[in-house]
């Protein structure tokens, strides 16, 4: 078996595509499954190597006198195989794997080398790699990223966890870089408890689970929990804190009298993500169960970030700092919707959040948020699509702005590029006609 050497993505395909795909228009076979046959064949063949970038779908269309979603099928089809792949600014690439496909030796190895077996990627879903690549993109800084949910760099409190850390981790050996119970250290968790108590939630210490995120709450709720057909109640809250007017919002679970909800939140967004600290509120026959469940995969969540949030809680520290990014965040909320009024057509629909880090959008008609992002990548700006977001297949014209994250000049540009790609789009889709109007929508699961 012979393995290749990593290479640097390659220019454009540029070789005439008909002496690649030759379309049978009078077959049975769907054209974008032929177009997906054809190009299959040239990735494992080599005849099209690893990193080559491949033409884009209106490129692609136009040459094969084919509809453009023909070709978007195909390549989706072949991003499902593991084939292709595509990333925002650089276009549809070959896929790079260390392996060849052709030698004697092919049979002998074992299958899961060479990527997802089958049925998983379906599993996972056309967008398993949109959180490793929205964290990636945050270290570029060739692209104005509107699309990273995390917390402003500015406002991330290094100052208050530098004191904290100086004068208290000398004398908290033990609780800060030891093993901690897996439930999570006692004091975080009377903590938490504490202050949901303020927030109209009637619980102790001992309803409390620390996680290393939400997600991994979601995870254990829908792994151990549940069972096909199950209906659950399960509160995810991580900006309940960052409310912008008016009074604080009650969870949910502070209606709940009959302990059917399963609350989650995270410091991930109040303080700092880095600190992988989360935590699950629940019954307390729930939290003991879960706890059972939680050791198998992960013995001790992150102790010296526990035992950070638990100074900050004991010190006092917390609500000066919200104050502070309460103050922020709506400034940046308003900077964005400022640019919007400004720079977009006036029908898109958006929404104005009174709280958080995020703006929700609505394309005209039947624009797909999608082919939106295509053509934002041009003017190197990147934001969230909605289809994620969605348990029903829906989405497919809504996107999310985050406002946190971005520097506050980058804010207004990044608006307005969007905006350019938006009025390209919309010049090539609605060219002589208005677009059709909205019908009923369904709001994004967030």
């Amino acid at each position: 078996m012979q393995q290749h050497a990593t290479s640097q993505p390659r220019p454009l395909f540029t070789a005439s595509i008909s002496s690649l795909i030759q379309l049978e228009r009078d077959s049975e076979i769907p054209l974008y499954r032929q177009i997906c046959q054809r190009l299959r064949e040239a990735i494992l063949s080599g005849e099209l190597t690893e990193g080559a970038r491949l033409p884009t779908e209106r490129a692609l269309a136009s040459e094969l006198g084919v509809n453009r979603t023909t070709v978007m099928n195909a390549y989706n089809q072949l991003a499902s195989e593991g084939l292709v792949e595509g990333h925002v600014g650089r276009g549809t690439l070959v896929r790079r794997n260390n392996f060849s496909y052709d030698g004697e030796n092919f049979d002998n190895v074992a299958s899961w080398l060479f990527g997802l077996p089958a049925g998983e990627r379906e599993l996972l879903g056309p967008d398993a790699h949109l959180l490793s690549e929205l964290a990636a993109m945050g270290e570029r800084r060739d692209i104005i990223s509107l699309a990273a949910g995390t917390p402003a760099r500015d406002l991330l409190p290094a100052e208050m966890l530098s004191t904290i850390f100086a004068e208290g981790l000398l004398n908290a050996r033990q609780s800060a870089l030891g093993y901690c119970p897996v439930e999570g250290i006692l004091s975080l968790r009377r903590g938490v408890a504490a202050r949901m108590r303020k927030r109209g939630v009637a619980i102790d210490a001992q309803h409390i689970l620390i996680l290393s995120g939400s997600t991994q709450g979601i995870g254990l709720a829908g792994r151990l929990v549940l069972s096909p057909g199950d209906e659950v109640v399960l509160e995810d809250d991580p900006y309940g804190e960052m409310y912008f007017e008016g009074k604080e919002p009650q969870p949910l679970m502070a209606m709940d009298r009959n302990g059917q909800v399963l609350y989650l939140s995270t410091y991930s967004k109040t303080l700092a993500p880095g600190l992988r600290v989360a935590w699950m509120a629940a019954p307390e026959a729930m939290i003991e169960r879960l706890s059972l469940h939680k050791q198998i995969f992960d013995l001790n969540t992150n102790a010296i970030g526990q035992w950070a949030v638990s100074e900050v809680l004991q010190r006092g520290l917390l609500d000066d700092h919200l104050t502070k990014l309460r103050r922020r965040y709506q400034h940046k909320r308003d900077l964005m919707l400022q640019a919007i009024s400004t720079h977009w057509p006036r029908d898109v629909r958006v929404s104005h959040p009174q709280g958080g880090f995020h703006i929700w959008c609505r394309l005209l008609g039947d624009m797909r948020a999608r082919s939106l992002l295509r053509e934002a990548a041009h003017e190197q700006v990147a934001f969230v699509i909605g289809e994620p977001f969605h348990v029903d297949g829906g989405g497919q014209q809504q996107f999310r702005l985050s406002f946190a994250y971005p520097e506050e000049e980058h804010i207004e540009e990044g608006v307005r590029r969007v905006g350019n790609a938006m009025r390209r789009l919309m010049a090539r889709r609605f060219p002589h006609e208005e677009p059709r109007r909205l019908g009923v929508e369904h709001v994004p699961m967030v």
